[in-house]
């Protein structure tokens, strides 16, 4: 897998949220945890804009699987009510897992906040890991074009 990259260009899709007090920690400024709820933001906004919320799990309009992976590099504190925009790529898709990467800028100064990466499973109703459906790698892969890794092969 790739570092993750800074390059807005890499990014095809966007969101913005706007931080909550209660986002915050004790010296005013986004506590760690939050941002993992702001990537998942992302890439569930993400996912319903390619209208891949059509792969329901347990939940409706929930596909069905598990974060395995995440990390986070802080770059910038965000504070209250500061609005940051969450820009969204799928960088790799595998057989039965696919990575999303996180670029995480201030709205209004453009300084990046945080990038990160959030690897899922696709599992099945016995929580194995299962093929990801060919629907949804061809709908990522046209959007993403050359930007999307595929390692489904190797």
């Amino acid at each position: 897998m790739s570092k993750i990259t800074r390059d807005l260009n890499d990014y095809g899709f966007s969101t913005e949220i706007r931080v909550r007090l209660s986002e915050t920690d004790a010296v005013g400024i986004v506590f760690f945890g939050s941002f993992a709820l702001y990537f998942d933001v992302g890439r569930m906004d993400y996912l319903a804009q390619l209208g891949l919320h059509h792969f329901d799990g347990a939940v409706k309009d929930l596909i069905p699987g598990a974060v395995v992976h995440q990390e986070s590099h802080f770059h910038s504190p965000a504070r209250y009510n500061d609005i940051l925009v969450v820009h969204v790529r799928m960088a790799r898709i595998g057989t039965t897992s696919y990575t999303f990467q996180f670029l995480l800028q201030q709205k209004r100064t453009r300084t990046v906040a945080c990038t990160g990466s959030l690897t899922l499973a696709w599992l099945d109703d016995d929580f194995k890991p299962m093929t990801i459906p060919d629907a949804f790698r061809q709908t990522v892969a046209g959007f993403e074009g050359d930007r999307l890794e595929d390692t489904s092969a190797e």
